[in-house]
């Protein structure tokens, strides 16, 4: 086997080494949630947050109201329980009744709109939920996918790697310094195919001499690119 074929091989092998790593890369890039799913896990959390502080609200005006109540009733119970007998602490008392029961009122006029207002967020919150589901439950269906995809890669990569090895082993050690020289050189693609009379690397025309010298088993390279060129 000429030293152009082991290495138009060596090639072949380090094209699809590299394709599949990118491909690799992808799907686990792919894994990762999306945008979609992110903004809306945030808004879901905001919408939750705000959620909670309405109910604390309503919670912490239940208290007071309650703590109101109480204390109405309290001074209610003294000035209907006959103890008291002055008249200006009596007159005094049914002020501060009739004063918390106004507090009263207001503080549950506002309870109410709070009430209205949580249940306007409860409404909301469970909206972002039920998207960030949706969205969840469609990124994990994808993302199952492409777990055994990512497993098939890793496989059919371990396999190549051992491939490429086994074939490295075929070219001489100038040659295969010349190969990787021109790999870094050429973005990845030391040998291009030579098509007819064309470099497939850059589509220029190559001279008959130097397909002969190609067709015949001869390490040629392209003038224009340098590449290492094999009949194909």
């Amino acid at each position: 086997m000429s030293q152009a074929k082991v290495l138009y091989d060596l090639q072949q092998i380090d094209t699809e080494i590299r394709a599949k790593k990118q491909r690799l890369g992808e799907v686990l890039r792919l894994q990762k949630e999306p945008p979609a799913l992110v903004a809306a896990r945030a808004s879901s959390a905001a919408a939750e947050a705000e959620l909670q502080r309405w109910r604390a609200r309503h919670q912490a005006l239940t208290l007071e109201i309650g703590t109101v109540a109480e204390k109405a009733s309290r001074s209610e119970d003294r000035l209907y329980s006959g103890v008291v007998k002055n008249p200006k602490e009596l007159n005094d008392l049914q002020h501060e009744v009739e004063a918390l029961g106004r507090r009263r009122a207001a503080l549950e006029d506002e309870a109410l709109q709070l009430m209205m207002g949580v249940d306007e967020r409860q409404g909301a919150s469970a909206t972002a939920a039920a998207e960030v589901a949706r969205l969840a439950t469609d990124h994990n269906a994808v993302a199952a996918t492409l777990r055994v995809e990512q497993q098939n890669l890793a496989i059919q990569l371990n396999r190549l790697l051992e491939k490429r090895q086994g074939q490295a082993a075929l070219a001489q050690p100038a040659m295969l310094k010349l190969y990787d020289q021109l790999t870094q050189e050429k973005r990845g693609v030391a040998v291009a195919g030579l098509k007819g009379n064309k470099c497939q690397g850059c589509l220029v025309t190559i001279s008959a001499s130097t397909i002969r010298a190609a067709d015949q088993g001869n390490l040629v390279r392209c003038d224009s690119c340098g590449r290492i060129l094999f009949p194909i």
